[in-house]
């Protein structure tokens, strides 16, 4: 283990570091790994995407990959190491940088190739790397913050009389990184190291672990990489601590065509190479079980809805128990058909390619298809209007942004059937001669988007008071949504009481916060007066409701509106890091009831993925459901039932 090392030399580290400022590092969403979280499901929010409309699609200079979002904005990357942001909400271009621009400084010292990496976002920061170096930029105006690489000495050929002169060169950049505790952690081709995000300065590294390709994931204090010996034929998975770099155990297994990372759930981790899935003990590396397929695993491992799934023999998709490793369901997609997916609870997105035979040429076009894998039943499809192939998709807030060849595809949309003004649109495409011919005519029905009124104000008398009847300061946020999209949006702080402004009508939405408190969020009718709100104090050995977190019907499928509420709950267990929380599923008592039963077991489950996928420890949350045994009201009303159906919290 190395503090300095290599990197105290002064000609063994160069490195750009342009402080144009610092920025808010707590501000914004982040989407710390690739596929968007410790589950690699690519998709953080539990929102399913509902159909296949076409929302906009956007064409890049080149072939488009590795879509990620945060804060209503898109970032990618295409062929040309061209860093894209665009508007979530309508595919406008903001702001691109060229990569090769800011690396060319140490091209002179690098023989490394290959390709830019998956991008990473925390706070206001975006990390990538290349092969030369690692880079952050601001992610509001794509402005470089810093870049780093590393050195090594490497001696020349014999010069005449005078030896060996040395040589410095870049140490090659081969894996992709990740981000956890406020750290960058990647690997080169002769070290797996540690910097700092804000200044990029270098904590640690290990040279046991020479990483070529793949990434490392985390659980906890905890770094799992993989190290790939060529001269020996070894490929060793390390676990090692966040923190030092040190080891804390390691398994030899047998060397993979393609180095994909583990996977953990519930105290175990989940290792794959060729054919063979190993299932290990999360403290000791300890094998528990090893299960081998007749075809080989050709994605990363995903955790969802109790199931792991991976695509195999690079044709279909495998749903495995995590207890044995026995195929549950084999979701099928085409031979070679290379697919990615993405998936929300037993949802799950494929995108894959097909060939169509196009003036006796077979040309490349991107399918997705949308399956519920618990039936295998197929529940949309979609295929691109132009070819190119797809790469890894990502999912937000119930929208399903695809890149195939150079576009950027935005498919699921609740409120608009057509592409909307501002995306690229669809694109000239140039006939036999290279002249343009006629674009493509849009494959999906045309309307006017629907826009919402103007939205009219009126006056709402609000107190906040504990259980005690005490006047609370709070925070209130108030939303008013129109067809699941948000149209009003005001903060405000409230001392003690006051008059504030609302929207008209029905189910405007209040979230009010306050220091030490439970959040609660209340949903306003139009004949609604005055609001008296009652927030209940944190307490340990207590359970409490946490009202409006809301379901799709008869489903375990997040709503969006609860999305804020739980974001709420998140921020306080970030704060009060040494809290506990058991999330506990209830449901009425229409229905069997073991339906119900295992309907509050997934619901429950839902809550704490979310929880999980935006930063919560899963050694800190435990998901429970009692089906319909603890009503709270009778079931014979609807008031009663409605009250029955619930989340509640009990905080250890």
């Amino acid at each position: 283990m190395n503090k300095k090392g290599l990197w105290s030399s002064p000609f063994l580290s160069i490195f750009l570091a342009i402080f144009i400022f610092l920025p808010s590092y707590l501000n914004g969403s982040d989407w710390p790994i690739y596929k968007g979280n410790i589950y690699f499901t690519g998709n953080n929010d539990e929102i399913i995407v509902k159909n296949n409309n076409l929302k906009w699609l956007f064409q890049a200079d080149e072939r488009t990959f590795n879509p990620i979002v945060s804060d209503d904005h898109i970032f990618f990357i295409d062929k040309k190491s061209m860093i894209y942001c665009l508007d979530e909400e309508y595919g406008k271009l903001l702001w691109k940088t060229d990569i090769k621009k800011i690396s060319s400084q140490f091209k002179a010292f690098s023989r490394a190739a290959g390709k830019v990496k998956y991008p990473l976002i925390s706070g206001n920061l975006l990390f990538l790397t290349d092969p030369i170096a690692i880079y952050a930029f601001d992610k509001r105006s794509g402005a470089v913050i810093w870049a780093r690489t590393g050195m090594r000495i490497e001696k020349t050929k014999p010069q005449g009389l005078s030896g060996r002169a040395p040589l410095p060169m870049v140490d090659g950049i081969y894996s992709n990184p990740i981000i956890h505790e406020n750290k960058v952690f990647y690997g080169t081709r002769n070290m797996f190291l540690s910097r700092g995000m804000r200044r990029g300065d270098i904590k640690w590294d290990n040279r046991d672990i020479k990483s070529y390709s793949g990434f490392p994931t985390f659980y906890d204090d905890m770094l799992f990489t993989q190290s790939m010996n060529y001269e020996k034929g070894h490929y060793i998975v390390h676990c090692i601590k966040e923190d030092t770099g040190k080891e804390v155990w390691s398994i030899k297994i047998e060397k993979p065509l393609k180095i994909f990372p583990p996977v953990v759930y519930k105290k175990n981790a989940y290792i794959s190479s060729n054919k063979s899935l190993f299932c290990v003990n999360l403290k000791t590396g300890e094998k528990i079980w090893i299960k081998e397929y007749d075809n080989y695993i050709t994605s990363n491992l995903s955790f969802t809805d109790r199931s792991i799934l991976f695509s195999i023999g690079n044709s279909d998709i495998a749903v495995i128990n995590p207890d044995n490793g026995n195929i549950l369901q084999l979701v099928k997609v085409g031979y070679k058909s290379s697919p990615y997916f993405v998936t929300t609870r037993d949802q799950i997105y494929i995108a894959y390619n097909e060939q169509s035979l196009v003036k006796n040429r077979r040309i490349t076009y991107g399918r997705l298809k949308a399956v519920n894998f618990s039936d295998n039943q197929t529940l949309w499809k979609y295929k691109t209007p132009f070819p190119g192939a797809v790469s890894q998709p990502v999912s937000s807030k119930g929208i399903l942004f695809l890149p195939a060849g150079n576009y950027i595809y935005a498919i699921g949309t609740e409120y608009y059937s057509r592409p909307v003004d501002g995306g690229s649109g669809y694109a000239v495409v140039p006939d036999k001669k290279g002249r343009d011919a006629e674009p493509p005519q849009p494959r999906i029905h045309v309307q006017k988007p629907h826009l919402p009124k103007e939205i009219e104000i009126r006056e709402l008398k609000i107190a906040i008071k504990d259980k005690n009847n005490q006047p609370l300061k709070a925070q209130v946020e108030i939303k008013k949504r129109d067809r699941g999209k948000v149209v009003y949006s005001k903060r405000m702080h409230i001392d003690k009481s006051g008059i504030i402004d609302v929207p008209k009508g029905d189910n405007v939405e209040l979230l009010v916060t306050s220091k030490g408190y439970l959040p609660k969020k209340e949903t306003l009718r139009e004949k609604d007066k005055e609001k008296n709100i009652i927030l209940d104090k944190i307490e340990r050995g207590k359970s409490f409701v946490v009202n409006n977190i809301l379901f799709e019907f008869d489903k375990a499928y997040l709503k969006k509106e609860s999305l804020d509420i739980l974001d709420k709950l998140i921020g306080i267990l970030k704060i009060n890091k040494a809290l506990k929380v058991e999330i506990r599923g209830h449901t009425d008592s229409v229905g069997e009831e073991e339906y119900n039963q295992k309907l509050s077991e997934r619901r429950a489950d839902s809550v704490a993925e979310y929880m999980i996928k935006n930063g919560i420890s899963p050694e800190r949350l435990r998901s429970i459901g009692f089906g319909e045994l603890k009503p709270i009201a009778t079931n014979k009303t609807k008031e009663g039932r409605i009250l029955n159906r619930r989340t509640e919290f009990y905080i250890h």
